[in-house]
C-alpha cells in the first residue's frame, strides 16, 4: 500500500509531501491544475521514462519518493528478499532525474531502472493514458485469468515441471552435441592407457627405482667400502673397536684416582655400542644380493620408459602415477556414458510427460474460466456505460511454455457491429481503465495486487452510469487500495479520502499543490465539481447528501 509521496522540482511543483490511506482515495481540481502530474510521479517513481523536461525550471534534478507499506504483500517482499532489498514491512522507492541521468534507489540502495521497474509493477498498477497500461499486457491477461479461474498452484506447478524438463533437455542436447568430442577422447585415452597399463607405476616407485639404479651402478664401489670398513671396525687388527676398549680400560682403572673420569668413560662405553651396532648393519649389507648386470639393464630400461612417457604427457617422473589414475577414472566415466545417455534421455521423456500433463491440467482450467471470466466482464463493463460492450476471453494454443500450452488474450468488441479486436486497438483511455475497473471489480476476492491508479476512467460518462463507477471504485476499494483522478462529483463523493490539486502564479511562477480536504472542505469541492463557479446553497446541500449517501 502506497503511505506518502514526496515531489521536489517535478514540472510546476516547487515541493510537495502527500499522505495516502488505505481505501479509496480521489483526487480532484480545476483543469489544468496539475491533477496528472501525481499520476507522472508516481509513473516516474515506479520505474517509468523520464527526460530532463520533468525538472523544475530553475532546478538541477528532480526528486520523487514514494513510501510503501509491503508487509502483507507477498510477491513484493518476497522480491525486496531476493535482491537483499528487505528492510521490514516500510519500503521506500527514491528517484532522482537530472538533465544528464537519472537514479534510482530501493530502501537506500542503488539500482538499475531496469530493477525498479520490475519491483515497481508489484507496487501500482496505472490506468491512463500511459504507455505501460498493464491491462494490455499479455502477463497480465494471464495472470488475471489464472487468478479467476483459481489455477495460481497449476500454474506454480506447469512453471516448475517446465523448468525441470528444460534444464535436463538442455543437458540431453549438450551431451549428444559432444558426442563426436567424446569418441575422439575416449579413443586417445584407450591408447595412452594402454601405454601407462604397461608400465604399471606405483606411487611412489620413481625414488626407489633411482635408489636401486645408483646402487646397482657402484656396485664395487659399495662392496670395497662397506669391507674396508669392516675391517677398520671390527675385523682388522688394529680395529677401532679394540682401540677404543684399550682406552676405555685404560680410563677406568684411573677412575679411582678421579671420579669425574666416569663421564668419559660412561661416553667410550657408549661409543662402543654405537660401532658394534653399526659394524653389525654393515655385515648385513656386505652378505646382501648388490645384483648383477641383468638387474641394471632392466632398471636402465624402466627408467627410460618411465622418463619418455613423463615427457610424452608434459608431467614431472613423480607425477606419472598420479597422471596415470587421474586417466583410469576420466575414462571409466566416459566409457561409461553410453548408459548415462540412454538413463537421461529416458528422464527427458518423463519429464517432459510430467510437464504435458500440467499444462493440460491448466489448460482445463483455463477453458473453463475463460467464458465465465468473460460473460462477467460483460456485464460489468456494460454497467460502467459501454453498453454495447462485449468481452471475451481468447486462448491460443502454443507450443509448450513456462505458461503451458496457450497464450491468453483480452478482446473487445465497443460497438455491436463490431469484431473483438484486442484492448489495445479497441479501446480508448478511458474505456481501458473502466475495462480494467470491471476486471478488477469481478476479480476482487480472489486477486491479491498492487495499488489501482486511475486517472480517466470517468472519461466520457456521466450522470447513473458516473454514479456506478464511484459504487465500484467504492466497492473495490474494500479489498484493495484504489487512488482515482477525477472530474466528476459522483466518483469524488464516494471517496474515503480526498486530495484537492490547485495551481496558482506567484512571482511570476506557477506553483502546483495539493491539500487533503477537511469534510468541510470537501463539501465546498464537490460543490464546485457540480456548480461550477456557481456555488449556491442548493449545490452545498446536494453535495452533502452525495457525500453522506
Amino acid at each position: 500500500m502506497l503511505t506518502g509521496l514526496q515531489v521536489r522540482a517535478f514540472a510546476v511543483i516547487d515541493a510537495l509531501a502527500v499522505p495516502f490511506g488505505p481505501g479509496l482515495t480521489v483526487v480532484t481540481g480545476e483543469t489544468g491544475a496539475g491533477k496528472s502530474l501525481l499520476m507522472d510521479a508516481l509513473s516516474i517513481v515506479v520505474g517509468n521514462r523520464a527526460g530532463a523536461d520533468v525538472v523544475r525550471a530553475g532546478a538541477t534534478a528532480a526528486e520523487i519518493t514514494a513510501s510503501f507499506h509491503v508487509g502483507t504483500y507477498e510477491a513484493a517482499t518476497q522480491w525486496l528478499e531476493e535482491h537483499g532489498l528487505m528492510a521490514g514491512e516500510d519500503c521506500e522507492v527514491r528517484r532522482i532525474v537530472s538533465a544528464d541521468r537519472s537514479r534510482a534507489f530501493i530502501n537506500g540502495t542503488p539500482l538499475p531502472i531496469q530493477r525498479l521497474r520490475e519491483f515497481g509493477e508489484l507496487l501500482i498498477d496505472l490506468h491512463g493514458q500511459h504507455e505501460h497500461h498493464s491491462l494490455m499486457r499479455r502477463e497480465t491477461q494471464r495472470a488475471l485469468l489464472d487468478a479467476y479461474a483459481g489455477a495460481s498452484s497449476e500454474h506454480a506447478t506447469m512453471q516448475t515441471a517446465f523448468a525441470t524438463w528444460s534444464a535436463a533437455a538442455t543437458r540431453l542436447r549438450d551431451f549428444t552435441e559432444n558426442q563426436a568430442q567424446r569418441a575422439a577422447r575416449i579413443s586417445l585415452l584407450h591408447y595412452q592407457l594402454e601405454e601407462l597399463r604397461a608400465l604399471a607405476p606405483h606411487a611412489d616407485e620413481w625414488h626407489t627405482l633411482n635408489e636401486s639404479h645408483r646402487r646397482a651402478a657402484h656396485v664395487q664401489e659399495l662392496a670395497s667400502g662397506i669391507t674396508g670398513a669392516l675391517d677398520r671396525l671390527s675385523e682388522g687388527e688394529q680395529t677401532v673397536t679394540a682401540q677404543l676398549a684399550e682406552v676405555h680400560n685404560r680410563l677406568s682403572a684411573l677412575e679411582r684416582f678421579d671420579s669425574r673420569l666416569g663421564e668419559a668413560t660412561g661416553l667410550l662405553a657408549s661409543a662402543a655400542l654405537e660401532i658394534a651396532e653399526a659394524a653389525h648393519s654393515l655385515n648385513r649389507l656386505s652378505a646382501g644380493d648388490w645384483g648383477d648386470a641383468a638387474d641394471m639393464a632392466a632398471l636402465d630400461t624402466r627408467l627410460g620408459r618411465w622418463h619418455e612417457l613423463a615427457r610424452k604427457h608434459r608431467v614431472g617422473n613423480d607425477e606419472l602415477y598420479r597422471l596415470w589414475q587421474e586417466m583410469e577414472a576420466e575414462y571409466a566415466a566416459m566409457t561409461s556414458g553410453e548408459q548415462d545417455h540412454e538413463a537421461l534421455a529416458a528422464e527427458v521423456d518423463s519429464l517432459r510427460r510430467r510437464a504435458e500433463q500440467a499444462a493440460e491440467a491448466l489448460s482445463r482450467k483455463r477453458s473453463a474460466a475463460g467464458p465465465l471470466l468473460a460473460a462477467a466482464v460483460t456485464a460489468e463493463i456494460q454497467r460502467l456505460g459501454l453498453a454495447s460492450g462485449r468481452f471475451e476471453v481468447a486462448l491460443t494454443e502454443t507450443p509448450l511454455s513456462p505458461n503451458g500450452h496457450e497464450e491468453v488474450e483480452f478482446l473487445l468488441s465497443a460497438q455491436p457491429d463490431s469484431p473483438v479486436k484486442p484492448l489495445a486497438r479497441a479501446a480508448s483511455g478511458g474505456e481501458l481503465s473502466r475495462i480494467s475497473l470491471a476486471v478488477q471489480v469481478v476479480l476482487a476476492d480472489v486477486y491479491q495486487g498492487p495499488t489501482l491508479v486511475f486517472d480517466e476512467v470517468d472519461v466520457g460518462i456521466g450522470g447513473a452510469v458516473a454514479e456506478i463507477v464511484g459504487q465500484r471504485l467504492r466497492q473495490l476499494a474494500r479489498k484493495r487500495q484504489i487512488i482515482c483522478i477525477t472530474h466528476l462529483a459522483q466518483v469524488a463523493a464516494q471517496g474515503d479520502a480526498h486530495l484537492r490539486v490547485s495551481k496558482e502564479t506567484r512571482d511570476a511562477r506557477t506553483h502546483s499543490t495539493v491539500a487533503v480536504l477537511s469534510d468541510r472542505e470537501r463539501i465546498e469541492e464537490v460543490a464546485r465539481m457540480l456548480g461550477g463557479l456557481s456555488i449556491t446553497a442548493r449545490t452545498r446541500a446536494l453535495a452533502k447528501d452525495m457525500l453522506h449517501d
